[in-house]
């Protein structure tokens, strides 16, 4: 009787604590629809601050409120939200273990010119799901803050990035280049 009820109670233990399976698909929707509206809020700030005092100001207003914008949207959603690359502007951007893991295997599909096959990517962390999607630099403008020096980088704004961003490593990209990528989090 007793070995039954031990069993009995760890089973059910078991259940509640078991994680559901990933359904890839609504994971992939999920993570894609959500980086859709942060890149979308982020844009829409940056070419207002663009537009009211150029590419200075744009970086001026990011060192300021992109993280505050991005964690409103993360308790909104109720995710994590978090730009990352192997070329970090801000420290706090940098890559734990498993978005290391997920940027190199997009740098090597870039490195290896397969720059169409880099996708987004999604799979469980424990009994979270993380979601990773390429940032690519996909516009002129983008080059203004990212490019290089002396050619497409704004020289205002490059002042402004080595001020509040002293250990920069975010210039020198070309247009079409992989930018680094966003990880979104959840609980499954």
């Amino acid at each position: 009787m007793r070995h039954w009820m031990i069993s009995f109670v760890l089973v059910g233990f078991a259940s509640c604590t078991a994680t559901a399976p990933l359904d890839e698909t609504a994971a992939l929707e999920k993570g894609k629809r959500i980086t859709s509206a942060t890149f979308q809020a982020l844009s829409a700030r940056l070419s207002a601050a663009m537009q009211a005092g150029g590419p200075a100001r744009a970086v001026e207003y990011c060192s300021l409120n992109a993280l505050p914008l991005v964690d409103s949207i993360s308790v909104a959603e109720g995710v994590h939200i978090k730009r990352t690359s192997d070329r970090l502007r801000a420290v706090h951007d940098s890559p734990d273990a498993d978005e290391k893991r997920a940027l190199q295997v997009m740098l090597d599909q870039w490195a290896q010119g397969n720059a169409g096959t880099v996708l987004s990517d999604v799979r469980m962390l424990g009994d979270s799901v993380a979601y990773y999607q390429p940032i690519l630099i996909a516009s002129p403008t983008c080059l203004k803050c990212h490019g290089t020096a002396g050619l497409d980088l704004d020289s205002n704004a490059f002042a402004v990035i080595t001020q509040h961003y002293p250990e920069d490593a975010a210039t020198g990209y070309a247009l079409g280049e992989l930018r680094g990528m966003w990880s979104i989090r959840w609980k499954n």
